[in-house]
């Protein structure tokens, strides 16, 4: 579940507040903030799982097998799932590729009415993906073999759009403060409130909840939303993400004894992540009834909804290191090979900026606006990855099989010594909603004449522990990959190598959580990368 804002929304634990008339929460809309933290920060599991998930493949020859390649085999893709591989170069190489992506987003958009819309967006974009050198040594008996490589290993890139007619609630409602998140101070013109979250706060300036001072003393509501209760309204939204992760590997492999090779690579990991989100609610239909809300605005200055735009994104850049080792043998039968791999956890740094923008319009009087802007850093440690192959060769025919363990509740943030409440808070939800997968990837490769072709899929689990989804369902978030690949040897150290994959899953969105009836999106995802790439032998 995407709630509208997440990762970066500081979300209002509704168990930790005090409820009260003019706030009607409920609590299980608190399933759907699930992963709600009291802070200021923004960090979350979400965050974690978005910044440690990597794709099977890198480079054109394993993505054509979905990734495989953990038991070992001469690639410069070995420096990302079994190091130890390399060691089984006969000849220096030099390659790398480029990378072609596409993701298509098919929505349908429910709201409490039980109304629905469909929507369908996408996004491409070409870029560099790989670039290595691995040079083979000479040696007097055995193989020593060094490698360098720059690898994209994930990307973020997804569009979503959405829209339909609400007659149930409004992110208007979702601003309302909590009964601890703010004062009311006494000046000499009256009343005014002083709030203690960024939310309410915006959502006042920007015109989106007003205070009613007259109310101060009475068992009345002192604030109201902007859009009437039940009335009817077009709600229009379009999330926008970007960017990648890579990797810069440096590692090597050698012959520890006949038929066994034992590989280590040190990974520089990088990259940024950009989340857009614009949301959109208008009074079409003018059924906007006059209310207290309005009356509180009649000064001849403002008077009645007419629309409302939030817009927040934030951009994290990363920065982290882990070193992974592996060990790959020939020895146990003819023409078996099997392997198995110990990756450390990858210790980032993330830093990030994030911007929150509300305007509202009114029917006289011109509009309102706010806009809040925010900096983070901290620490992530990322699970440790174990995991074993085998691959079989039979004459052309090569059949290939990893299974990867990955505790994802292991995962742990950090940061000033400050908030170390925060960051216990955290750790112990990621460690009650997120649990272990094994991830599996099979491929196959025939090779026959200069031509070599290759097939595979991949499963990858999600590991949240959860059921998020109205109605008593729950989105299918299992990673689904199928691969199909080809090389055509030119010269004898000449190739061209080409990969395709795609991936598919379910997913869920929510624009706003903090009402009894909140719209949500049901999002189809799929994704095709397509990777065309050179090597060349020396």
């Amino acid at each position: 579940m995407r709630i509208a804002g997440y990762p970066k929304k500081p979300i209002r634990n509704p168990e930790n507040q005090t409820d009260t008339p003019m706030k009607r929460r409920f609590l299980p809309v608190f399933a759907l903030v699930l992963f709600a933290v009291s802070s200021t920060y923004a960090q979350t599991p979400n965050d974690a799982y978005l910044f440690a998930a990597r794709s099977p493949a890198t480079g054109p020859r394993m993505m054509g097998m979905a990734g495989v390649g953990i038991a070992g085999v001469a690639d410069y893709g070995a420096l990302r799932t079994n190091p130890a591989g390399l060691g089984y170069f006969s000849n220096s190489e030099l390659g790398g590729s480029l990378h072609t992506f596409s993701a298509t987003e098919d929505a349908q958009y429910f709201t409490g009415i039980r109304t629905s819309s469909a929507a369908e967006a996408d996004v491409r974009a070409t870029r560099f993906s790989n670039l290595a050198y691995i040079q083979k040594l000479p040696t007097s008996q055995g193989s020593f073999v060094l490698g360098l490589a720059f690898n994209q290993v994930n990307t973020f890139d997804r569009n979503l759009a959405f829209g339909g007619t609400n007659a149930t609630s409004s992110i208007s409602t979702s601003f309302l403060p909590y009964a601890d998140e703010f004062t009311i101070e006494e000046d000499g013109d009256g009343y005014s409130p002083s709030f203690f979250n960024d939310i309410p706060q915006l959502a006042y300036e920007a015109g989106a909840i007003e205070f009613l001072f007259e109310n101060v003393g009475t068992d009345n509501d002192l604030f109201y939303e902007a859009v009437t209760p039940g009335a009817r309204i077009d709600q229009l939204g379009d999330v926008l993400e970007k960017g990648r992760t890579n990797e810069l590997n440096l590692g090597g492999a050698w012959e520890a004894s006949q038929g066994v090779m034992v590989g280590l690579a040190a990974n520089f990991a990088f990259g940024s992540y950009n989340f857009e989100s614009i949301y959109e609610e208008a009074d079409t239909y003018n059924e906007n009834a006059p209310s207290d809300y309005e009356v509180a605005l009649s000064d001849g200055s403002l008077f009645g909804f007419n629309r409302l735009l939030y817009e927040e994104g934030f951009e994290a850049d990363l920065s982290g290191f882990n070193l992974r080792g592996g060990v790959s043998t020939t020895t146990l039968a003819n023409g078996l090979r099997v392997g198995v791999t110990l990756e450390t956890p990858t210790f980032y740094e993330i830093r990030e900026n994030f911007y929150r923008e509300l305007t509202t319009w009114f029917d006289e009087g011109g509009s309102l606006d706010a806009e809040t802007n925010n900096e983070y850093e901290y620490e992530l440690r990322t699970p440790w990855r174990i995991g074993a192959g085998a691959s079989w060769e039979i004459g052309s025919f090569l059949l290939s099989g990893d299974l990867e363990y990955v505790d994802w509740s292991q995962m742990e943030f950090d940061g000033d010594a400050a908030d170390g409440d925060l960051f216990r808070d955290l750790n112990r939800e990621v460690r009650n909603t997120m649990d272990p997968v094994w991830n599996m990837r099979i491929g196959g490769a025939y090779e026959f004449g200069d031509f070599t072709v290759r097939g595979g899929v991949a499963a990858y689990p999600d590991p949240f522990d959860r059921n998020v989804s109205r109605g008593g369902g729950e989105a299918d978030r299992d990673r689904r990959f199928v691969s199909a690949g080809a090389s055509y040897r030119f010269a004898q150290n000449f190739h061209l190598d080409a990969g395709w994959t795609r991936m598919k899953f379910d997913d869920q969105y929510t624009p706003y959580a903090d009402v009894d009836e909140p719209p949500l999106v049901e999002e189809s995802v799929t994704q095709h990368r397509f990777l065309l790439g050179v090597r060349i032998g020396f």
